[in-house]
């Protein structure tokens, strides 16, 4: 496949698990703020996210499951369900937007991951790509936090999370198709989640669970075109179309929490998209030199 159509094809995936992340965060940090335990909350994600794969368990059966990366399928599943205790939890005490910023330290670290653990060679274009797209979101921060709370530091240990699965996705993809991924992570997560979940157990209404429905569907969603945009690209040439997250949670929590959005952070967010074109752009030439 010509490096042009691979591109654009990794750059759709990744846009569209960019929106797909900030409807479940969105999701998440609703029904956190109406009452609901975290830990119920994330038990419930992955237990709809269960349902929504039975079509897929069905057609391909214990078969599908069959890897030759047991452990690093498990040992992502159970970062994924750390990062998602993290991040709701972040999440019930500060804004998307501001959330979705510290998520931003996780691409940085997950370029500089790639290097060393995928051996991807970064590029100059790539370290302009990944410098401009982070000028774009130190403007959008300004002048940073003005205060630390506890949710920051969740949000720090859903980064962290974050990271690793950032790798081993991409590691993952080498050998495995993106619909396993996805099975492993999320038969792994309910089985784990359950155990929490029930030391604080409460019953969601009839609405909660249409929430927790919604928000399985779509955090199933974004794993898969998560690793879809992988399978095409290298994860250090995606990682500035990740920043298009914070343009979107941006207007989340402007429509449905009431959090502030300024011209700034539309200011932000251009510099963004124009750092992902820049990238496009180079990788196209490189290729077609080469």
């Amino acid at each position: 496949m010509p490096m042009t159509q691979s591109m654009s094809h990794a750059v759709f995936w990744t846009i569209v698990s960019s929106i797909l992340v900030i409807a479940y965060t969105s999701t998440a940090k609703h029904l956190a703020l109406d009452g609901l335990p975290v830990a119920v909350i994330v038990f419930f994600r992955c237990l709809f996210g269960v349902i929504f794969l039975i079509p897929w368990l069905l057609n391909h059966g214990l078969a599908g499951l069959v890897t030759k990366k047991p452990f690093l399928m498990a040992s992502r599943g159970f970062f994924t369900m750390i990062g998602f205790y993290c991040l709701f939890s972040a999440l019930s005490l500060m804004p998307i937007a501001d959330v979705i910023v510290i998520q931003y330290t996780k691409p940085i670290f997950a370029t500089f991951a790639a290097v060393l653990v995928l051996h991807e060679v970064m590029t100059k274009s790539r370290w302009l790509g990944v410098l401009i797209a982070l000028c774009g979101m130190l403007l959008i921060v300004r002048p940073g936090f003005e205060e630390i709370n506890l949710g920051v530091f969740w949000a720090i240990g859903a980064m962290v999370s974050g990271a690793y699965t950032t790798i081993s996705v991409k590691f993952l993809t080498r050998t495995e198709g993106p619909d396993k991924i996805t099975a492993w992570m999320v038969l792994g997560m309910t089985i784990s989640s359950a155990i929490p979940a029930f030391l604080v157990w409460e019953w969601p209404n009839l609405e909660q669970l249409g929430w927790l429905a919604f928000a399985g569907l779509v955090a199933n969603g974004f794993q898969q075109t998560m690793a879809r945009g992988y399978a095409y690209a290298d994860a250090t040439a995606l990682m500035p179309f990740e920043f298009t997250r914070l343009i979107f949670a941006s207007i989340s929590g402007y429509l449905f929490f009431a959090e502030g959005i300024g011209l700034l952070t539309w200011a932000g967010g251009i510099i963004i998209f124009i750092s992902g074109l820049f990238l496009v752009r180079s990788e196209s030439k490189a290729e077609f030199k080469n």
